[in-house]
């Protein structure tokens, strides 16, 4: 499969159920993971003198590191740094009037940074998971500037096909019921004369939006088993203006006119002294208005930019300089086309252009906002960045953040072109992007072929992103396993020795990044699913460290060799405390270790015998 997309589902970043100290201790009940029982967090395992600068991090569910002490501890303990999965981005801040709230934000920054935690910001710019139903509003038609007028639909609605009403009375008391048809659409079923024409009322359409004390015309398509008359008012609870609309069994399109007394209005239809069925299949209201005209493309580019400069304003202020990281742009390059450079063109909407490339969209998490449709490729990074360092604190890092770079079916195309995509986008001498974000969704393949692949454009992608000079962070690494038959094992269905394979990838990969990445160019690893899935992100996968209980993996004893410089992949471990060290007991680098007895030996990965022994 060439792509592996990203997704943030909190199932994977947090343990719903989890004792206080699971995540100190392997699976329980269980010989084979004693040996994780005695190992120190992973955090301990960071060489800070060689590596100063590295952190390693963990995504993380941010109102269970709030309110879950299991799992605020595993983070703490284990971690230097905390990426919010989801509580950060515009779409889980802004609503769809453009209103902030930031609660979360402020809740989560203050808990972690507290506990001496950095804090990585993820994402300032984004196509999904946006504010869409507002960015929207913002790009509507404007009145005509010259004040010209146009006779139109000002508000409509087909029962046929949307088959819903705003509110109705009730139906058990007043003896009717609302359902719909294909044909025949709204069917309102009166089962007897009530004392009122009100007892049985419905409002069909609301919001509304006309002027005041003007003359506007409903068209409404009815008829009924029996003739009878529909009472309607265009208006709201307190008043409005009323009209009696009679009808006949047969289909007929009646024209009633109102004066309106109010801006914001509904249609609500009355029928409570008839008995039979009603049928409605649309309703439409015309009249005068402004002439609405599409803004420019230099107004949208402007009021992008107001919304962008709110957006970010509000959460730099919200963190109040606790944050001094962000993935400032997120998943911004393609799969496919040309940019007229021979690399991958910049993600849009399908119907950004007529051959627009259907390798270019990917809405990983809903309600799609393309901001370089309106703003352009170069400006919509530009202004981005521009915002960030103007509300920012003063020695903010920006990073690009992007899912497949470490393709190995393209020789790894998605990096080289992102590569030169901010090579393109710095051209304007003002712009600066830190570092390189590589997300590292990744799967280890029992196919040595496929496997001796995947682990050659890895190494491509970390000496690609050193030639850069950019900083560079493995940013939601999380792992996935392959059968020799291609197919994608669920974690009840691995055994032991394949959980052992992930731990060996996982050593292999943090060995490499450690070991090609220059320690002034290390931001660090941040581990994506820090526990197995349920489900929804490779859910019943096993993409975590920690089991769904919170207990050690093998995967932890990867991360454990791999961040003490270990270069092998992990072995079946032995854990028999009458291990014979006679014959000496060696450190990783060769070194001898004085020690009588295993017993006596700290935790660690140690050489005897000529095997590999993990205490």
């Amino acid at each position: 499969m060439k792509k592996l997309y990203s997704i943030l589902i909190a199932a994977c970043l947090s343990v719903t159920v989890m004792a206080q100290d699971n995540y100190k201790l392997g699976k329980p009940n269980n010989d084979n993971y004693r040996y994780l029982d005695s190992y120190e967090n992973l955090k301990e395992y960071i060489n800070t003198t060689k590596y100063p600068n590295f952190k390693l991090g963990a995504g993380t569910t941010a109102n269970d590191y709030v309110s879950k002490s299991a799992y605020r501890n595993l983070i703490n303990d284990n971690f230097t740094e905390t990426v919010a999965g989801n509580a950060m981005k515009m779409g889980s801040v802004v609503n769809s009037n453009g209103d902030m709230n930031f609660s979360s934000v402020k809740s989560y920054v203050n808990t972690a940074t507290a506990a001496g935690l950095n804090v990585y910001g993820h994402t300032l710019a984004w196509h999904s998971q946006q504010p869409k139903t507002w960015l929207l509003k913002l790009l509507a038609d404007k009145p005509d500037p010259n004040g010209e007028t146009e006779y139109a639909v000002l508000a409509s609605k087909d029962f046929r096909t949307s088959q819903n009403i705003v509110w109705n009375s009730s139906t058990d008391q007043y003896g009717f019921s609302i359902s719909y048809d294909a044909t025949n659409g709204l069917k309102v079923h009166c089962t007897k004369v009530n004392p009122n024409s009100w007892d049985v009322q419905f409002v069909v359409m609301n919001n509304i939006a006309l002027d005041v004390d003007e003359d506007y015309k409903m068209t409404i398509t009815v008829r009924g088993s029996e003739a009878g008359t529909l009472h309607s008012k265009l208006g709201d609870w307190s008043t409005g203006a009323y009209k009696d609309i009679p009808f006949t069994t047969e289909w007929q399109d009646l024209e009633v006119n109102y004066t309106t007394v109010m801006a914001n209005n509904f249609v609500m239809l009355q029928c409570g002294d008839f008995e039979g069925d009603v049928y409605i299949k649309s309703i439409k209201i015309e009249g005068s208005r402004v002439k609405m005209v599409k803004q420019t493309k230099q107004e949208m580019h402007d009021t992008l930019v107001y919304a962008m400069d709110k957006w970010i304003k509000g959460m730099m202020e919200a963190c109040g300089g606790k944050v001094k990281a962000w993935d400032l742009v997120n998943e911004a390059i393609s799969g496919g086309g040309d940019d007229g450079w021979g690399h991958y063109v910049l993600q849009h909407s399908q119907n950004y252009s007529a051959n627009a490339n259907p390798d270019a969209t990917w809405d990983v998490g809903g309600d799609a906002f393309y901001w370089q449709d309106y703003m352009g490729d170069l400006e919509y990074v530009r202004q981005a960045c521009r915002l960030a360092r103007k509300y920012g604190p003063d020695d903010i890092v920006l990073f690009i953040n992007d899912y497949n770079l470490e393709s190995d079916w393209d020789n790894n195309k998605k990096l080289v072109s992102l590569i030169d995509w901010i090579r393109k986008w710095e051209l304007d001498g003002v712009t600066r992007i830190d570092g390189i974000g590589t997300q590292m969704h990744i799967s280890y393949y029992e196919n040595t072929g496929t496997q001796a692949s995947k682990k050659r454009a890895i190494t491509n992608m970390f000496t690609l992103m050193k030639q850069s000079g950019k900083l560079v962070r493995v940013s939601e690494m999380d792992m996935g396993y392959v059968d020799i038959n291609g197919n994608t094992l669920k974690t009840s269905a691995l055994t032991e020795k394949q959980h052992q394979n992930m731990a060996g990838f996982y050593a292999w990969i943090i060995n490499e990044y450690l070991r090609i990445i220059p320690p002034a160019q290390q931001w660090g690893i941040c581990q994506w699913c820090t526990n197995d899935a349920n489900g929804g992100w490779r859910g019943g996968e096993p993409v975590g460290i920690w089991d769904v209980d919170g207990y050690r993996k093998h995967a932890y004893a990867g991360f454990v060799s791999g961040l003490s410089g270990t270069i092998s992949g992990i072995d079946q471990p032995q854990a028999d405390r009458t291990i014979d060290v006679t014959a000496g007991v060696y450190n990783m680098v060769g070194q001898r270790i004085q020690a009588s007895s295993f017993d006596e030996l700290p935790s660690g990965i140690y050489i005897i015998g000529g095997k590999k022994v993990v205490k």
